[in-house]
């Protein structure tokens, strides 16, 4: 490699901006690939890590969700040589939190976590896959309802207008809920429209009247909803929207934590199930899945150098919750 150094945005101290610096390139262990990024998406838990919440080891390089090309491989690594197009789904030993990421020009991954990415698809597109689709394709699955059912995606952003698609992709009859009017008449646009858009504002009942148009299930609401929103509110919406004996998905984190009513869980005998992420075999699926169908990413394209003026847009933005994606395109980045 002709320079030893590169370009990163590393947290240097929690609660401070962003700061881009000059850091040394990683080099491979056995177990790795060096990735040379092409693109890397913001992600709420990259403001989560901003703030300390994961106590992570300072200077940090943000970033968990990598799209590039490989550079190096580790002398154990048998499934990946140099040129392959990538994504990353974790960095080392299933972390990306703890361990520096793809605000680089170069990353090191673990190869054990990397998929293939097809020759046509955009690294902007593949970037959000790795952890925000990821994660909403894995709360759908985590759902566990029989192709046919429906499913509502509570909150329509970064995950949510990814999950929607998905969600009717894999033969669901699928409700988007949002609080934004202009959110829901985004996914009604997409080739893979949801077959009901319900309004978080609208009563419960506006709401089940509408689910009752698409569903045929002897008890009123959604087999399952997923949460991809971390708004209080939400858990109790996504309890009266989704039926007795059914199931909702929590992928949201509140940062005071989950409080929901009684009456929903114990007397509609609903199913709690956590969510994080899938793993390389359902995220490789998912790249086919996105690919064949040829879903749609809503991105805000960043430049590197423009990380803390992005995380104050995603602030301002309800931490995420606007359709629409933030990714670091390092098109505009001369990789030495």
């Amino acid at each position: 490699m002709a320079s030893k150094t590169m370009k990163a945005v590393q947290i240097q101290e929690y609660n401070q901006p962003y700061h881009v610096s000059e850091v040394p390139v990683p080099y491979p262990k056995p177990h790795q690939v060096l990735v040379r990024i092409k693109a890397a998406g913001f992600c709420h838990t990259d403001l989560m890590a901003l703030n300390g919440e994961f106590n992570t080891k300072l200077p940090f390089i943000g970033s968990h969700e990598p799209a590039g090309i490989i550079e190096e491989v580790g002398s154990n690594v048998m499934d990946f040589q140099r040129g392959d197009r990538v994504g990353c789904i974790n960095f080392d030993s299933v972390c990306g939190i703890t361990v520096d990421g793809a605000w680089a020009e170069y990353m090191v991954a673990d190869a054990r976590f990397v998929v293939k990415l097809p020759d046509d698809m955009e690294f902007k597109i593949a970037a959000p896959l790795m952890c925000a689709g990821i994660s909403i394709y894995g709360g759908i699955r985590r759902a566990n309802i029989p192709e046919g059912g429906s499913i509502g995606i509570i909150g329509i952003g970064g995950l949510g207008h990814i999950g929607t698609q998905i969600a009717k992709c894999m033969g669901y009859t699928v409700a988007a809920v949002d609080v934004k009017q202009q959110a829901l008449e985004a996914v009604a646009s997409y080739k893979h429209r949801p077959d009901a858009l319900i309004l978080a504002t609208d009563t419960d009942e506006e709401s089940l009247l509408k689910i009752d148009q698409i569903t045929s299930s002897k008890y009123r609401g959604l087999d399952a909803t997923v949460l991809a929103t971390d708004h209080p509110s939400a858990f109790d919406l996504a309890a009266a929207l989704t039926r007795k004996h059914g199931t909702m998905v929590l992928l949201g984190q509140p940062e005071k934590g989950i409080t929901m009513s009684y009456h929903s869980i114990i007397y509609k005998d609903i199913t709690l199930v956590g969510s994080l992420v899938a793993d390389t075999a359902a995220a490789q699926e998912l790249v086919t899945i996105f690919h064949q169908n040829k879903l749609h990413v809503d991105v805000k394209e960043w430049k590197l150098e423009d990380a803390e003026k992005m995380r104050l847009i995603f602030i301002r933005g309800g931490n995420g919750e606007e359709c629409g994606y933030h990714v670091i395109n390092m098109r505009d980045i001369a990789c030495r």
